[in-house]
């Protein structure tokens, strides 16, 4: 019951509760409306295996974000870095030569590399790594468009998006479980998410390395006093966040679309904060707290088809709503203890 975080729930339930009656506005029902955004997942095969791609992409985005918030660290920048290294993934798979292993290699050195950066003005300059990352959001996106639509535009196509990679990577389209659900986005990569989440949990309970992240992120200084680095900490946990941000674009085109295409993230990256805290930042928590949202989010994108009014770009209300509510309970939460702190003290 310990790594229950009720506040987060609380916030979650709040959050639909305001959705629910936003749409009073818009001559829906507010019963339908919930009905349709907790059920459409399990309408047929592909719905399932539609979420359980969200299901996959959330498990990563949570463990980018509840990693470094172990260590007292916000990290934003997991939107960001999902986008730069899906374009490097899309970009190195054409390649004529090109496997697997280059691919994910790079790819994931890529989502590191970018890490690092806040790692380095946070750790050499105190500067705050919220601030830095929002704005290298907006700069790997850029730059993941500019490179796409400049350079690897599909010629094939109007829209947005890179050619499609090399056939010899191409072999996620027999994926078992894409078999199973009819072809849906779903992948294998379910299965390495399912077991990051089981490695993180014995980085952080059998590791000195764990240990060290936990003493940084409950007391900085005492763990400083005690031969904890600071700068290492720092570097450990937000590029293990780079990590688990390319598994999110290697997800999308090698398990998904086998391209870039420029919007494919519906704020994955801002949604794994909620995960995060919906678990309370365990990791294997993380797994269920990703299905919840991902019933949720499935269930967002069908409402332009299961309403008269609402279209599926409520879904970014219905995002935003829950992101700030279960953020302001879990913060309410956090303050309430420290006043109570307070008052002992």
């Amino acid at each position: 019951m310990k790594n229950i975080n009720f506040a987060a729930i609380l916030g979650l339930i709040v959050g639909l509760m305001i959705c629910s009656v936003m749409v009073l506005f818009f001559n829906e029902s507010p019963i339908h409306f919930l009905k349709v955004l907790g059920g459409s997942f399990y309408q047929s095969k592909f719905d399932m295996g539609l979420t359980l791609y969200y299901v996959t992409v959330l498990i990563f985005s949570g463990l980018a974000f509840s990693i470094p918030f172990k260590a007292g660290l916000f990290n934003l920048g997991t939107e960001g870095q999902i986008l730069l290294t899906a374009m490097i993934a899309a970009v190195v798979g054409q390649s004529i030569n090109v496997n697997y292993f280059t691919v994910v290699t790079l790819t994931l050195l890529i989502g590191v590399i970018s890490s690092w950066i806040v790692a380095a003005f946070k750790a050499y300059r105190n500067s705050h790594e919220v601030v830095v990352a929002i704005m290298l959001n907006f700069i790997f996106a850029a730059l993941a468009s500019y490179v796409v639509l400049n350079f690897y535009q599909n010629p094939q196509s109007q829209n947005p998006e890179s050619a499609l990679v090399s056939e010899s990577i191409q072999g996620f389209l027999k994926d078992p479980l894409k078999v199973y659900f009819d072809g849906a986005p779903v992948s294998s990569f379910l299965m390495i998410a399912v077991i990051c989440s089981l490695l993180v949990w014995i980085l952080e309970n059998k590791t000195k390395w764990g240990l060290e992240i936990k003493a940084y992120g409950e007391n900085p200084s005492a763990a400083e006093r005690a031969g904890i680095s600071s700068r290492k900490i720092i570097f450990l946990v937000l590029s293990l966040a780079g990590v688990f941000s390319a598994f999110v674009g290697l997800t999308e085109v090698l398990g998904n679309t086998l391209q870039y295409k420029i919007g494919f993230s519906a704020a994955y990256g801002f949604l794994g904060i909620v995960v995060a805290l919906l678990a309370q930042g365990h990791p294997i928590g993380i797994i269920f707290s990703s299905f919840v949202i991902a019933v949720l989010h499935k269930g967002a994108s069908d409402l332009d088809l299961e309403t008269m009014h609402l279209t599926r770009d409520y879904s970014k209300v219905i995002q935003a709503v829950i992101i700030l509510s279960v953020g302001a309970a879990v913060y309410f939460e956090s303050s309430v203890k420290q006043f109570f702190k307070k008052l002992k003290g």
